[in-house]
Order: C-alpha cells, then sequence, then structure tokens
C-alpha cells in the first residue's frame, strides 16, 4: 500500500485566507452604503433645489404678468398663494388673453419629503402694474420668506418688496470685524532710503 500523496507548500506559495476575504467584503459594503447613502443625500437635494426653482420662477412670471397687463386691482393682480406646507396655486394670465386664468394648484415633488416649513397658511404674494409685492388694498408690504426643506437641509426663497426674489444657498455669516484696531508696528532698525 502507498501512502497518500501529501504535497508541500512552498514558503513563497500564496493565497487568500478566509479572514482576509471577511474583511475586504466588510469594507466593500461600508463604502457601498456610503455611496448609496452619498447618492440617495445628492438626490434630494437637486429635487430641493428644482422645487425652489420652480417656485422661484412662478413668482417672477407672476410678478412679470402684472406688469404686462398693468394691473391695479387686486382682481387683476397675478399672484401666488401658499396653501399649505404641500401645495401652492400660481394665478396668472398663462395663455394671454388678457385676463387672469384659474388657479394652477402646485405640490410639492412626490416621494421626496419636501415641505414649505414655514408659516402661517395660506399666504399670498400679489403683484402690482409696477411689480411690487402688495396687500389685497394695494399697499405694498414686504412678504415673509418661504423656506423648501426635508430631511438633508432648507433652502430659503426671499421676496422684496420691489418684487425680486433671491435663494439662499449658504447659511448666511455674521460680518466680518478686525478686534485689533492697533496700527501695524515697524522694527526699530528699520531704515527708509530714498532710490
Amino acid at each position: 500500500m502507498k501512502p497518500p500523496l501529501m504535497t508541500k507548500r512552498s514558503a513563497n506559495e500564496s493565497g487568500f485566507s478566509v479572514v482576509e476575504l471577511l474583511i475586504v467584503a466588510v469594507m466593500i459594503s461600508v463604502l457601498v452604503g456610503f455611496a448609496i447613502t452619498q447618492i440617495a443625500q445628492a438626490k434630494q437635494n437637486m429635487t430641493r433645489a428644482n422645487a425652489v426653482r420652480e417656485l422661484t420662477t412662478f413668482i417672477e412670471k407672476a410678478r412679470l404678468d402684472s406688469v404686462r397687463r398693468h394691473a391695479t386691482t387686486s382682481a387683476q393682480m397675478a399672484q401666488v398663494a401658499i396653501m399649505n406646507a404641500n401645495f401652492y396655486s400660481v394665478t396668472l394670465d398663462a395663455n394671454g388673453d388678457g385676463s387672469l386664468d384659474p388657479p394652477r394648484v402646485i405640490a410639492m415633488p412626490a416621494d421626496s419629503l419636501l415641505a414649505i416649513e414655514n408659516g402661517p397658511f395660506p399666504r399670498t404674494v400679489m403683484f402690482n402694474w409696477r411689480g411690487r409685492t402688495v396687500d389685497d388694498a394695494g399697499n405694498t408690504v414686504n412678504p415673509d420668506p418661504v423656506r423648501i426643506g426635508n430631511t438633508y437641509g432648507a433652502t430659503t426663497v426671499r421676496i422684496t418688496n420691489g418684487g425680486q426674489t433671491a435663494i439662499d444657498l449658504t447659511p448666511i455669516a455674521g460680518p466680518v470685524t478686525n478686534s485689533d484696531n492697533t496700527s501695524p508696528g515697524f522694527r526699530e532698525m528699520t531704515e527708509v532710503t530714498p532710490h
């Protein structure tokens, strides 16, 4: 009877152990999980940016429509009405016949968790013939900003009483101040020679 065939392992022979394979698998799963989280956050940020851009566009269209039609009474003025945290309506002359069309209701994108975070609800942004924001009586008002947010952050749309819109993309930093009011110092041995 022959002894079973046995081979010797050489010193330079290499391979992966089960522990090494498990470590690599855990590292890959952590990286994939991080990437999926970052992709989901980027998608939500893009959805929020698109919703803010759409609201801003409707506000600007309403302003231009009131100016174009020379709206003088509240019944003629184009407007954006924020109804609640999920819906707003836009009333303007979209077909160009000279009179306001029925309000168009816009919903926050489905499955985005977006909401208008600041009230009061309902509130209306209305524009007169000069493009200024006014109340029902025609008095110039400064509307409250509109903040649209989700779990990944919020973006604020500011509307001036002149009707212009601005989107706050970054937090507002405080003013830069210099707490050191002293003049610059020179070394005592510094000589200034004319050329």
